[in-house]
């Protein structure tokens, strides 16, 4: 069941009834609904991770209802009450707001990057609602659960381990680094832990380049890191600043530099599609890897089988990271409210800390050989990730780690 008030172009006749109904409490018995608030960004600058993630959300939970929805709760529907805070995250807590004291929604689900997640806290702390982001690289709200990499132990972590592997394990000639990164919460966080574990494990330290999130071209950055002359940069670099990146690369001619980063600015499928196939050819092919939760060759059965099913059952078009990452929030979800079997906010706070789904499980779809379930900090005990590298025919090789990867890092050029 959906609802949709706020995403301009799904206004279906079906949801402005539903809307137009006075609202009663849904009561945990058979037939009754679970009412989801769901926040993304369907447009502004962090729309690249909503409009690839959401319609895989949607689809999984449409399957979950139709195979007879949550039945601890009586066969409960899941219903869907959307909104797009616009990649603004003052309206992300308005949003918030509004979802709980206006809607009744019992739960929110979004995809709500750092800068959200921050905005949205004081809310979820005030209305104590219990909530899960796609995202979120931290949680401040004993209220909020992330699917997302935490900052430490989750991309710093990962970035460090893949460079120490191509230098020590795959002789890359990688001595010198310099931080590229989002200049942004997540970017800062994860450029904090990320320069101090590089210069523990030997590496030079000859710069930092933070990217202006509200720039229009990055040329003048790519300037500043080529003259550093760094064997190697890395960090956390958002779609849109990953495009800009890339396109100033390409005018410069600049390919020296070994970039190894996270996540959408090197693998998301947007890449592609903005750069252009020439010029994506010329720099995501040439002494790049990327980041990921998900690839598409990763040696991960169940995760092979959600690809083939969004593919070639819900007929998306677009299953990158975006599409992988809110497929495992709709089943975690589940997975909540199945443990909860109740709408009661204390339970389902109770339910998010005893969720786990372990390797192997056809549920798991990123790439966790730990499995999935939550630390203290409410973020995933299992932060690791995959590194690729992309192909001229625009696929992507798993190249990290050994037991997911399909073909060896191309070496510098």
């Amino acid at each position: 069941m959906l609802t949709r008030r706020t995403f301009g172009l799904a206004a279906g006749s079906l949801a402005a009834s539903t809307l137009a109904m006075p609202y009663v409490r849904p009561a945990v018995a058979q037939g009754s609904a679970v009412r989801v608030g769901v926040i993304n960004s369907m447009s502004g600058n962090l729309s690249a991770y909503a409009t690839e993630g959401h319609p895989a959300f949607e689809y999984v939970v449409n399957k979950i209802n139709a195979g007879g929805g949550i039945k601890s709760l009586g066969g409960a529907k899941i219903e869907l009450v959307l909104a797009d805070d616009t990649s603004q995250p003052a309206r992300t807590a308005a949003e918030a707001r509004r979802l709980i004291t206006e809607e009744k929604v019992s739960l929110i689900v979004g995809t709500l990057l750092s800068s959200q997640m921050l905005a949205i806290t004081p809310v979820l702390d005030e209305l104590k609602m219990p909530t899960l982001s796609i995202w979120a690289g931290g949680t401040q709200s004993p209220w909020m659960f992330s699917l997302g990499y935490p900052y430490d132990r989750g991309y710093a972590q990962t970035m460090h381990d893949f460079a120490v592997w191509l230098r020590d394990v795959k002789k890359f000639n990688l001595k010198t680094f310099a931080s590229t990164y989002s200049n942004y919460e997540a970017g800062q966080q994860t450029n904090k832990f990320l320069v101090p574990k590089m210069k523990a494990s030997g590496f030079e330290i000859v710069g930092e380049v933070p990217l202006d999130t509200k720039a229009t071209d990055q040329t003048s950055a790519m300037i500043r890191l080529r003259a550093m002359k760094p064997d190697l940069t890395s960090g956390l670099v958002t779609p849109r600043d990953g495009i800009l990146m890339h396109q100033a690369r390409f005018n410069l001619n600049y390919h020296n530099t070994v970039f190894a980063g996270g996540t959408g600015g090197y693998t998301d499928l947007s890449l592609w599609h903005d750069l252009g196939t020439d010029i994506g050819k010329a720099v995501l092919t040439k002494n790049l890897f990327g980041m990921t939760g998900f690839s598409p060759g990763a040696k991960v059965p169940s995760m092979q089988a959600i690809i083939a099913e969004l593919r070639d059952v819900a007929k998306l078009k677009l299953i990158g990271q975006g599409a992988i990452q809110a497929a495992q929030g709709a089943r975690v979800l589940q997975r909540v409210l199945e443990g909860a079997g109740s709408l009661d906010r204390d339970a389902l706070l109770a339910s998010f800390k005893k969720v786990e789904i372990p390797f192997g499980d056809p549920d798991l779809y990123v790439a966790k050989p730990k499995g999935l379930k939550f630390a203290d900090d409410r973020m995933l005990t299992d932060g690791s990730a995959l590194f690729i590298q992309w192909t001229p025919e625009q696929a992507q090789e798993v190249v990290f780690p050994q037991e997911f990867a399909q073909v060896e890092p191309r070496p510098r050029a």
